[in-house]
């Protein structure tokens, strides 16, 4: 009777969400697939936000538009880890950190990963004087890239499409992940609640 019921309120649960979603006119495979995957790796994201001042929902949001929380991600690019950090940057957040013998290798650590990128958020919120959305921009882009919009009159409004499709996306989906990470508690999404309320299930 236990395992029905809980059955039922998995999937009242996902029509919720489901019926949500369209009401707010954001049907969409990515937003739903979003909504139910739960948080990973929240000590480490609650740990380096603290440590450099950023909030804990804007970081789960950037892991998991970079990698789904997959520690071992790797994008065409070359990018590396839960944060896709490139292999040059992650050198010179190692230099700047003090890391001596530093391999990209140490990137699969999911502490370290989200540390060196933590870091370089930081850096750059402060670069472009606490602007979330060219913060979010230069973390995909580069710096030098967002500078050069900037220059030609980019004005860091999302009511207009940023230069690279790539970079629009990925600003739009960060920041509607933190929204709606920000709107829920994230613990109810750690990995071991999920992994509980179905292993009742199936009882």
């Amino acid at each position: 009777m236990e395992s029905k019921y809980l059955t039922k309120v998995i999937i009242f649960f996902l029509l919720s969400i489901i019926l949500f979603t369209a009401a707010n006119n954001n049907f969409d495979f990515w937003t739903i697939r979003r909504n139910l995957e739960p948080v990973k790796y929240q000590k480490e994201i609650d740990k380096y936000a603290e440590e450099f001042s950023l909030e804990p929902e804007l970081l789960a949001a950037i892991i998991y538009v970079e990698s789904r929380f997959d520690k071992y991600s790797i994008s065409p690019r070359g990018a590396v880890g839960l944060m896709q950090l490139m292999p040059a940057t992650a050198h010179w957040v190692a230099e700047e950190l003090g890391y001596e013998n530093f391999n990209v290798k140490d990137l699969d650590n999911p502490d370290l990963n989200i540390k060196f990128g933590s870091w370089y958020f930081a850096y750059l919120y402060q670069k472009f004087d606490q602007d979330l959305i060219k913060t979010i921009a230069a973390y995909n882009a580069g710096e030098s890239n967002v500078r050069k919009w900037l220059n030609n009159g980019w004005s860091a409004d999302l009511k207009e499409k940023l230069p690279f499709s790539e970079t629009d996306n990925f600003v739009r989906r960060v920041l509607s992940t933190k929204d709606y990470y920000s709107g829920n508690n994230l613990k109810i999404y750690s990995l071991s609640n999920f992994n509980l309320l179905f292993a009742n299930s199936a009882e």
